[in-house]
């Protein structure tokens, strides 16, 4: 495989990225040695599955937390600008390339899987591992239970976005529910150690097929449910057949690029994002202490 082919190594984009933005010390992804692996209690045209998205509702007030939507009917759009999707190389328009629930709909009705759960659920994007395992997986394990899901697909966007995921999915396959996550951020979900992933050699933001082509997301759901039969152990990587629509990988090389001559431009940007942050942790005291 040559370089323009090669799957995009994100976390090393991302550590030079922030490099370039002034922060000195490197972000320690999540790694695991070992990794839970629940099998399906049912065929897995006996499933009824749980959709998980790291995008955000339309009316997200900035307050990161578990939120949950239906699935029929299912919402237009969804809020994706707040996480770091390839902007540059493709679009989130269509909502179904990042939540299959059309698909989905399209394979029941062909009898592949039982049913969804009446709704899907999202799960905050967050640099705090410790938050995402001791608070958000375990409330997505309990919404998911209290809706009957039999196995869960999770679908996430960003780098950081495939991490969380990585992480939610260890908790509920830890706690008996099966787990695939569609993405396309190979070298995230793998160094966090996952039961099952389906790849997707995609541009960040549309995990699950190009946009406006419900053919293709049909067939990468389908593909991606049928892991929970074939995989027999943990950390079963099956790359999809597609390939993404724009000729000689040209998008590969744009995503989180670090130009030289943007230097000063990117540590304002470093600083301004420092004291954001500053202000938010503030805030977030002076809401607990008003409690």
């Amino acid at each position: 495989m040559n370089e323009a082919e090669a799957p995009v190594p994100y976390m090393e984009r991302t550590r030079h990225y922030y490099r370039a933005l002034g922060y000195a010390d490197d972000y320690v992804w999540a790694a695991f040695d070992d990794v839970p692996f629940t099998r399906p209690a049912k065929p897995v045209s006996d499933l009824r599955v749980a959709l998980i998205t790291t995008a955000s509702p339309l009316d997200f007030d900035g307050v990161k937390r578990v939120w949950s939507g239906a699935v029929s009917p299912p919402p237009e759009k969804l809020l994706t600008d707040n996480v770091a999707w390839d902007k540059e190389s493709t679009h989130t328009d269509d909502r179904a390339s990042f939540l299959p629930i059309e698909a989905a709909f399209e394979l029941i009705a062909k009898g592949v899987i039982a049913g969804l759960t009446p709704r899907f659920h999202g799960v905050p994007t967050e640099y705090s591992q410790r938050k995402t395992k001791t608070t958000d997986a375990p409330e997505i394990l309990a919404r998911v239970r209290q809706d009957g899901a039999d196995a869960v697909i999770l679908c996430p966007l960003c780098p950081v976005c495939h991490q969380t995921v990585s992480l939610v999915a260890r908790h509920l396959e830890a706690s008996g529910i099966p787990t695939v996550i569609i993405g396309s951020a190979l070298d995230v979900v793998e160094h966090c150690g996952v039961p099952r992933f389906y790849f997707t050699d995609f541009p960040l933001g549309n995990p699950c097929g190009h946009p406006w082509r419900p053919d293709m997301q049909r067939e990468i759901l389908r593909q991606a449910l049928a892991l929970f039969e074939t995989a027999e152990a943990p950390r079963t990587t099956v790359k999809s057949p597609f390939a993404w629509k724009e000729e000689g990988g040209v998008w590969r090389a744009r995503y989180g690029r670090v130009d030289p001559t943007d230097r000063e431009r990117l540590l304002k940007l470093g600083d301004e994002r420092r004291r954001k942050q500053a202000r938010a942790k503030q805030a977030a005291a002076d809401r607990a202490s008003s409690e």
